[in-house]
């Protein structure tokens, strides 16, 4: 038997792509859902042992032109999960105490950052102030090329 034609197998891609989302609509099973609405699924291919997850986004979020990418993000755990990172899916528990350990967080680095010292500079490093200057420096020799010197009225009563 010979192969189809180039444009058959066109044609018939076509056809599939065109089906391809009530299939995988119907093979998906749905694991969980987050704080934002997100809902994560799992589809298992009969060809391959590999699964892929993905997510679907809350109902208003859905048209990518209305979709606010910060607030729609998941979070940290599921996107672990999403990437394969993890083999099971985090728990509402567990991402709950990952918010509160996040919270204490900010607040201790709130309550550090206000009982440290304020630390002023005067510009000048402890190399500037510890050290004397490398080279001499003369008043009749100018210090770039090109630049004209001009008289200091500090100079002039010398």
């Amino acid at each position: 038997m010979s192969r189809p034609g180039p444009w058959t197998t066109v044609w018939r891609n076509f056809l599939n792509s065109l089906s391809r989302n009530q299939v995988n609509q119907a093979n998906r099973n749905y694991i969980g859902e987050d704080m934002l609405g997100n809902r994560y699924y799992e589809i298992k291919e009969s060809r391959s042992s590999n699964v892929k997850r993905g997510y679907d986004p809350p109902e208003g979020q859905r048209n990518w032109h209305l979709r606010n990418y910060e607030k729609a993000t998941p979070p940290v755990e599921w996107q672990g999960w999403l990437n394969g990172s993890r083999k099971l899916p985090p728990t509402t528990d567990e991402i709950a105490l990952n918010q509160n350990r996040q919270q204490a967080q900010l607040k201790e680095d709130a309550e550090t950052e206000r009982r440290a010292p304020m630390v002023g500079s005067t510009g000048k490093g402890a190399h500037d102030v510890d050290r004397g200057t490398q080279y001499p420096k003369y008043e009749d020799i100018e210090m770039a090329p090109g630049v004209i010197k001009t008289e200091d009225p500090k100079n002039e009563n010398k």
